[in-house]
């Protein structure tokens, strides 16, 4: 039988005391009583927290990123922060969808860092069959185009993209992901190993692996919806910053990725 639910997340040592908020965030703030998956890429878990919030660390060979950086070259992109040469652990997430998470059948992933505000019941209460959910990349008000994800120094790159995905993917909206929900069904149709052969196919995308997410699981299988703007107790579901919204306060708000009226630090 297969449990319902668990909740993932994955970091190497630097990012490891922005994980650690957030699993404590999720403990407390967010009552989540069942399964922790975390995923540690250079360093092993303390075994007394590991023990105290009850979470199951796992290993992931590490994605093999020469074939990449080969082609992106020494440089990186000249219209990026380099984060594709700076922040290559980023595609480490890309083991969230590993066929080990099909013991579940829902994951939600948190990125090292992200606040947890409120009870996750406003995330489980949401419909994630057949499908991942995830934001809007952008403001309420504005949301970004999938144009500013990509590196265009190879005209090539972008005409083939183009030609397979079809002349509106450079202007559509796309998903952000520091948070999302899927069900582990979906891996039958589009599993890890298909995003890191996209990985090295589509070597263009200036925030690494959510280009790809987006490339896979929005623009070929269709299979993202965004969240919705507010939970049912009328808060803001998520946002990236209380700034994007004037005027609010981290109380308006069940998760946020970079909240500024509560520091990291704050306890």
């Amino acid at each position: 039988m297969k449990e319902d639910t668990t909740f993932a997340l994955i970091c190497d040592i630097v990012y490891w005391d922005k994980a650690k908020k957030t699993i404590i965030d999720l403990r407390t703030k967010g009552n989540w009583q069942g399964s922790i998956v975390l995923a540690t890429i250079d360093f092993d878990l303390n075994i007394n927290f590991k023990d105290f919030y009850n979470i199951i660390e796992v290993k992931f060979p590490i994605i093999d990123k020469t074939n990449l950086l080969e082609k992106i070259g020494s440089n990186g992109f000249s219209n990026s922060d380099k984060r594709e040469l700076t922040k290559t652990n980023q595609w480490e997430k890309l083991h969230i969808f590993d066929d080990y998470f099909k013991r579940w059948n829902r994951v939600v992933f948190l990125d090292a860092g992200l606040r947890i505000l409120d009870d996750v019941s406003h995330l489980l209460e949401l419909d994630y069959k057949n499908k991942i959910l995830a934001p809007i990349d952008g403001k309420i008000t504005k949301y970004n185009l999938f144009e500013t994800q990509l590196s265009f120094d190879n005209p090539d790159y972008i005409k083939s993209l183009v030609a397979q995905f079809g002349d509106t993917i450079l202007t559509s909206e796309f998903m952000l992901n520091c948070i999302w929900i899927y069900d582990t069904s979906i891996l039958d149709l589009c599993d890890k190993n298909q995003l890191i052969e996209a990985m090295n196919s589509y070597p263009f995308c200036k925030t690494n692996e959510m280009g790809i997410m987006n490339l896979l699981f929005h623009f070929k299988y269709h299979l993202w919806e965004p969240f919705p703007i507010k939970a049912i107790n009328n808060k803001y579901l998520f946002d990236w910053c209380e700034l994007n919204n004037q005027g609010t306060h981290w109380k308006d708000y069940c998760y946020i990725k970079y909240p500024v009226t509560i520091r990291f630090e704050d306890t």
